[in-house]
């Protein structure tokens, strides 16, 4: 077809100097170097065997992964015509290759760049003057391509074209005069190429190799298919391998259909889309799409777990039910794991008939065991490849080609998927990397970063000489001093984990006059990281620091993140600060954004912050101020307190969710690194108000960006919760004979309350739990994608507006809110549109998510890697009957796990009252493992699950005769030891075995330490926020007045209790939070909304540009039109503000005392008011 071509077309060579100009205007830079290392000077040595590599079609088909994802090939030219003439291709591979190449051309590490042949004018010169000389060729536009380049690099090194087809017909042309090649430009195959020019570069090597043996094996050449006929040619291919093998194929899954057909059924509504959700694989084959049941291996057609696909649904009378009734998902369903399916009803049944794009690529896996041990019996046989078994329990096995099976025994390692065709049981694949033997300590946690994608290798070469020159001995330049707000003068502060370095944040107070500034300083990332470098490509890669148990994986160099760009103490340090002035009474006046230059005076951990605050002791290994020092710091502290507990006080009253979730911790062995002892996180209340601070920068940073840029600011969207996905919260509520109201956060706290105030500590805590997981992720997104009526609103923060702001060390997303508040104080446009930041946020969205299952994972592993060696015993909550077993909830460490309580043979497992395990030596022979024994079921009983008649579900355990022995039901408490047992393919897994707690010595022991704990801790310390306690009192519309005399006597109890006992030395606290809610709520003399003063200023709840206005001038504006709605809403307000004040309350001697019952008076008398006009609505 017809193109036009023109001068100006960029070669991304930094060699040119005629397109010097056109390639500075790249957004990702020039991708081809000089031949030089990376980050050596220009007068460097070339590399050995430097070139410029042109990989033809075929060759990027099958080798695209080597070419262009790894980045282990250097100055790679992809030619935009084979892109397109990929990506129109039927063939999957082919489509794969163009993504892969596509992609790898955005991302300037890779270097490898789209070169627009098409219509670039001195190549279009340069072929027709090459087809003149020499005749067209099919590879005339990689030689033309080639030949344009070799002018620009000038003799330095080769273009290389790499073909395995242009280099036979090369070969089999005898006439050096057809051979058509001009100078500078060599042809070579594949096996050429890695041979000649990846010899000396051990990974570019093992790549090659690795796909080679994936060819050998399957005995296909790319090159030789042709473009029309992909599909023909495979499926013939098959077909005539089977008939020559003289058996049929062992599976005969349905074609794929095409994407235009895929399209089709989506648009007229026969086909649904979506990811597949493998519930069970084994001897049963079972999972989901969107609420849609995939029944089988067959119906699930070739997709694995993960993999988004398009599903067409049966007719109502081909519905099928589950016959699953599995409890440990993890290793695969047993034969005793399937029921009748008579004993489920039948449910919306699918068959998946595409699949829209492969989630899982590269599996971790160990050699099946069968495979292994006939390798180990018969060493010499040769084989052309193995069964593989991923250590997802969720992924099918994997036929690995290779002829290296031998190097495998013993070993974990990852494959990548190549192909899963029609006629074949399992997908194909081929070794991308050995990670070590099989239980290794270190082994198992880089499989875990494998399985997650977590990016584990050190920074590059070139990306570090982007760092300051000056490495550590970097100062804050002069220029941007004198450009930036100098707020050096300020008290600014860290509070921090323990053993913090890289330091995000940093808080100040600075009195001017009669009123405050209150600043939050985050360090300014964005000054060192330039948008389109080498370092910013490499961080919005890996999207966020990952901080596990033993190791931190760095977003950033440790330069930047622990040291130029970390604001720690005593150094001056760019900042992007936010800075709010308050009135005497902590009202807001002003907020202002801006860079500056700050310097932090202290580095405080969150321990030493709140003993200063609460005038105790120093922690050990702290090195206490002077008194001078101590005492400003701790003014500081207490205008930071009261500042927090206003604004939480006002998120809280709005709705927002305050959950929890686990932290685990542990004390590790200085030498091995393995964990001896679990640390339970100590909460102290000063985390709050650090969190609490943060909060309200970021929502002050979210409303300043989308105020500038309303169709491209990047949002943190938390969606309310689907309507079904408290449907498991309700019923366990319902067991616990709460009526659970999930419409609102106000709604959901208050039922929450309810809970807690008729539960057990360890069932408040599954509820909270369960509460946090049944909430939808929160997402970033980019506004313009978002459309307004929906909302950008954070559900669990109640806030309008949320983005992230205040860690931009460790999280990419924080980067590109920075450089979006610049350009919004400076006036001007911003540089990503939404076009640009869509992809960015979904990328940023699936890094989190990896992040946080990789993380959460790793605690795991530790854990087990500790129970291994000690056992223990934990209480645990029944969260879940089935038929073989229950699930249980561990409070200690927000884990679910399955425990079976009966054996292979259907007998009921007893009660153990002894522990029996076997002692196992570790691999390395160094220390003694132990397991628990098998457990074998009573002979005569069985376990028989029953619905109760209040609708709860039971697993009775009955005796031979029928006799019920004991009972198991929603939420009840059971004592549990958790062990560890091995597994060569699974890794370690978590055992538990149910114990008598009555005859169990272990058990008894556990109870009465546990009660003993309790009994010391019954009376918490007085919080320094109000988020402890604000979610007990906040009720809600639906709750009924008998709920509300109990719900109110608990609280008038508790707090009694709690205030009664609380330390003096906590009074300066006490008195800080009752008179900042002073300001926020109303006066006790009177009622009437608009009775105060003018000057007085409240909150409002809804996300008006002014947080805070005059109190009258909002009872105007309302009293002009009054409706039923707004009369609810004030007297619903009223009485959250009052319950928030009453909790506040210390009663000390008769006057606080008098204060509280004059308090929870009014509360009271507030309450009624507000449940009398709900009702009259």
């Amino acid at each position: 077809s017809e193109a036009y071509v023109r001068e100006d077309v960029a070669c991304g060579s930094v060699l040119c100097a005629a397109h010097a100009a056109v390639n500075a205007r790249l957004a990702h830079g020039c991708a081809l170097s000089d031949g030089t290392e990376d980050g050596v000077g220009a007068h460097a040595a070339l590399r050995a065997r430097a070139c410029y590599v042109f990989p033809d079609r075929a060759a990027l088909e099958a080798y695209g992964e080597v070419f262009a994802e790894r980045g282990c090939v250097k100055d790679v030219v992809v030619l935009k015509s084979t892109l397109v003439a990929l990506a129109q291709s039927s063939r999957a591979s082919a489509r794969k290759a163009a993504r892969i190449a596509r992609e790898a051309s955005m991302d300037c590490r890779k270097h490898v760049f789209a070169f627009d042949d098409a219509h670039c004018a001195g190549v279009s010169a340069v072929m027709e003057a090459l087809d003149g000389e020499f005749g067209a060729s099919r590879w005339r536009r990689e030689r033309a391509a080639a030949a344009y380049y070799a002018t620009k690099v000038a003799g330095k090194f080769p273009c290389v074209i790499v073909s395995d087809g242009y280099a036979r017909e090369l070969a089999l042309d005898d006439s050096t005069t057809a051979l058509g090649l001009p100078p500078g430009v060599v042809v070579c195959d594949v096996k050429a190429f890695a041979g000649t020019f990846c010899a000396l570069d051990g990974e570019a090597a093992a790549a090659f190799e690795s796909v080679f043996e994936t060819q050998r094996a399957d005995g296909d050449d790319v090159d030789d298919v042709e473009v029309k006929h992909e599909d023909i040619v495979e499926f013939l291919s098959s077909s005539a391998k089977s008939t020559v093998l003289g058996k049929k194929p062992p599976t005969a899954y349905e074609p794929h259909w095409s994407a235009s057909d895929v399209t089709a059924g989506v648009a007229d509504g026969s086909l649904v889309t979506g990811s597949l959700d493998v519930k069970a694989l084994g001897v049963v084959c079972e999972g989901y799409v969107n609420g849609i049941f995939i029944p089988s291996k067959h119906a699930m057609n070739r997709a694995m777990h993960g993999d988004e696909v398009a599903v067409r649904v049966e007719p109502e009378d081909a519905w099928l039910a589950s016959r699953v009734h599995v409890v440990d998902e993890d290793e695969g369903v047993r034969a005793s794991d399937v029921s009748s399916s008579a004993s489920h009803p039948p449910r919306r049944t699918g068959a998946v008939v595409a699949i829209i794009q492969r989630k899982t690529t590269d599996v971790v896996v160990c050699m099946d065991a069968v495979d292994e041990e006939e390798l180990v019996r018969n060493p010499h046989v040769k084989r052309n490849g193995a069964l593989c078994v991923p250590m997802d329990g969720k992924l099918v096995k994997v036929k690995l080609l290779t002829r290296r099976a031998q190097e495998l025994i013993g070993q974990r390692f990852i494959v990548r998927i190549d192909r899963w065709q029609t006629n074949q049981r399992y997908p194909d694949g081929h070794l991308v990397r050995v990670l070590g033997p099989v239980g290794d300590v270190d082994v198992e946690m880089l499989a875990l970063l494998a399985r997650f994608n977590i990016p584990s290798e050190p920074f590059g070469a070139a990306t570090l000489a982007e760092l300051p020159r000056e490495g550590a001995d970097w100062v804050v330049p002069q220029c941007e001093v004198d450009t930036r707000r100098d707020l050096r003068h300020h008290r600014a502060c860290s509070i921090d984990p323990p053993g913090c370095t890289d330091v995000d944040d940093a808080l100040s107070v600075y009195a001017n006059g009669d009123s405050l500034q209150v600043g939050v300083h985050i360090a300014d990332v964005s000054y060192f990281v330039r948008e389109g470098s080498l370092l910013d490509y490499e961080a919005r890669a890996r999207g966020t620091t990952v901080y596990l148990v033993d190791r931190r994986l760095d977003m950033l160099p440790g330069l930047l993140s622990e040291n130029l760009a970390s604001l720690l103490e005593g150094r001056d340090r760019l900042a992007m600060s936010c800075v709010w002035t308050l009135d005497e009474r902590l009202n807001v006046v002003d907020v202002w954004f801006g860079r500056s230059v700050i310097h932090s005076r202290h580095q405080m951990t969150y321990y030493q912050a709140q003993a200063i605050y609460d005038d105790a002791p120093t922690p050990p290994g702290v090195v206490a101020f002077d008194d001078t020092e101590t005492k400003a710091v701790r003014e500081d502290l207490k205008t930071l307190v009261a500042f927090a507990n206003c604004v939480n006080a006002v998120r809280v009253s709005r709705g927002a969710v305050e959950l929890e979730s686990a932290e685990l911790r542990f004390e590790t062995d200085a030498q091995t690194k393995s964990p001896t002892e679990v640390i339970h996180k100590q909460e102290v209340p000063m985390m709050r108000v650090v969190a609490e601070l943060m909060i309200l920068a970021n929502s002050a940073a979210a409303k300043a960006t989308h105020r500038a840029f309303p169709g491209c600011a990047f949002l943190r969207r938390h969606a309310p919760p689907r309507a079904d996905g408290f449907e498991e919260l309700t019923q366990l509520a319902a067991a616990q004979g709460v009526s659970l109201d999930c419409s609102s956060g106000e709604t959901l706290n208050a039922s929450l309350a309810r809970v807690a105030a008729t539960s057990d500590a360890d069932v408040t805590t599954l509820f909270k739990g369960l509460a946090t997981r049944a909430m939808s992720e929160a997402q970033y997104v980019s506004s313009g994608s978002i459309s307004p009526e929906a909302g950008f609103g954070h559900y669990g923060l109640a806030l309008t507006y949320y983005t992230h702001f205040t860690s931009p060390i460790r999280r990419y997303a924080d980067i590109i809110v920075h450089r979006q508040l610049i350009a919004a104080v400076e006036a001007r446009a911003n540089a990503s549109g939404h076009a640009a930041l869509e992809p960015v946020a979904t990328h940023l969205n699936e890094r989190n998510r990896a992040s946080k299952h990789a993380q959460s994972r790793c605690g795991e592993i530790y854990l087990l890697w500790l129970l291994r060696e000690k056992p223990i015993i934990e209480p645990a909550i029944v969260h879940e009957v089935r038929d073989d077993g229950v699930v249980v909830f561990l409070p200690s460490f927000h884990i679910k796990a399955p425990m079976r309580l009966t054996d292979a043979n259907g007998c009921a497992i007893k009660e153990l009252r002894e522990s029996e395990f076997d002692e196992l030596p570790s691999p390395d022979g160094t220390a003694t493992w132990v397991q628990a024994k098998p457990c074998v079921g009573v002979e005569g009983t069985t376990a028989v699950r029953r619905t109760s008649a209040k609708g709860i579900d039971v697993l009775d355990i009955i005796r031979v005769g029928g006799d019920v022995e004991r009972s198991y039901s929603l939420l009840q408490k059971v004592w549990v030891e958790l062990s560890c047992r091995h597994s060569r393919t699974y890794g370690p897994k978590l055992d538990l075995r149910i114990l008598d707690s009555a005859h169990h010595t272990g058990a008894r022991e556990a109870v009465a330490q546990r009660s003993a704990v309790q009994a010391s801790s019954s009376v918490p310390p007085a919080p320094a926020s109000l988020s402890s306690v604000m979610r007990h009192v906040v009720e809600s519309q639906s709750v009924s007045e008998s709920d509300n005399d109990a719900f109110k006597s608990d609280v008038r109890d508790r707090t009694r209790t709690m205030h009664t006992h609380a330390k003096r030395s906590r009074r300066n606290a006490s008195i800080a939070v009752t008179e900042t809610l002073s300001r926020l709520t109303l006066d006790d003399a009177s009622d009437d909304w608009s009775s105060s003063s003018s000057d007085e200023r409240v909150v409002v709840a809804d996300d008006d540009d002014e947080l805070w206005i005059p109190r009258k001038a909002r009872a105007r504006g309302r009293s002009q039109s009054t409706t039923r709605s707004t009369i609810q809403y004030i007297a619903r307000r009223k009485a959250a503000d009052a319950w928030a004040r009453l909790v506040a309350t210390r009663p000390y001697g008769a006057d606080g005392r008098a204060r509280f019952e004059r308090r929870l008076a009014r509360a009271e008398r507030l309450q009624a008011a507000a449940t009398a006009a709900t009702t009259s609505a």
